[in-house]
């Protein structure tokens, strides 16, 4: 298998977390210029099967990696813990994700257009707000153990603390005790800190290289 990957993406982080999680390790590849060839969706993850499957889409690449890797499944045991899990992931992804899209798409063609990533505020106060809610109040996102929920939302706050927040002109988390308690606990966290500092550093160097083109 072949997991087309980009580090700064939290989608792909969330991917690269199951995988570190259930001590597993596969081909991590940058996508070349032909890759919407290959990837008709052209959206990073992609998980390419041995068979010559191609897999879009993080969740859905979870869920199979998840289900053929040894280990306990991330999305945990009972109905109960389930629930919760896919209750932070569905979430994460109805509320949180759609705003980071946007300012991704911003960052991409108009990074200097500081009015609209300033716009889009409210969207990620909202979602926010909702999982603020559902965060579990100790241990990782939906209980003690560390599950997909954690591989979902953690890397989705690395950018609403470390790098919105500069921009939008407003801490985001600040109204968010929860949410804030909990990102302070899952960055520290033996699976999660090793991607999220990869993505802090393909963040950083995103940065050096806007600043030499200015």
């Amino acid at each position: 298998m072949k997991l087309y990957n980009n580090d700064g993406s939290p989608f792909a982080a969330r991917v690269r977390m199951l995988l570190r999680a259930k001590s597993a390790q596969i081909e991590l590849v940058k996508p070349s210029a032909d890759f919407r060839s290959i990837a008709p969706i052209g959206k990073i993850p992609a998980l390419l099967l041995d068979d010559g499957t191609l897999l879009p889409e993080s969740e859905v690449i979870c869920g199979y990696l998840d289900a053929v890797l040894g280990g306990p499944s991330l999305y945990l045991d009972t109905p109960e813990a389930r629930a919760r899990v896919t209750l932070m992931v569905r979430l994460s992804d109805l509320y949180l994700a759609p705003p980071l899209h946007d300012f991704f798409v911003l960052l991409f063609t108009a990074p200097g257009n500081r009015e609209a990533i300033e716009a889009l505020a409210p969207a990620f106060a909202r979602g926010l707000k909702f999982l603020d809610i559902y965060v579990a109040k100790d241990g990782c996102a939906a209980e003690a153990r560390f599950s997909q929920a954690d591989c979902a939302l953690s890397p989705m706050l690395f950018y609403a603390d470390e790098v919105l927040p500069g921009l939008i002109g407003q801490p985001l988390l600040e109204k968010r005790p929860a949410l804030a308690a909990y990102w302070q606990r899952i960055k520290a966290h033996p699976i999660a800190a090793p991607v999220l500092d990869e993505v802090r550093a393909s963040w950083r160097s995103y940065q050096q290289k806007l600043q030499a083109t200015q």
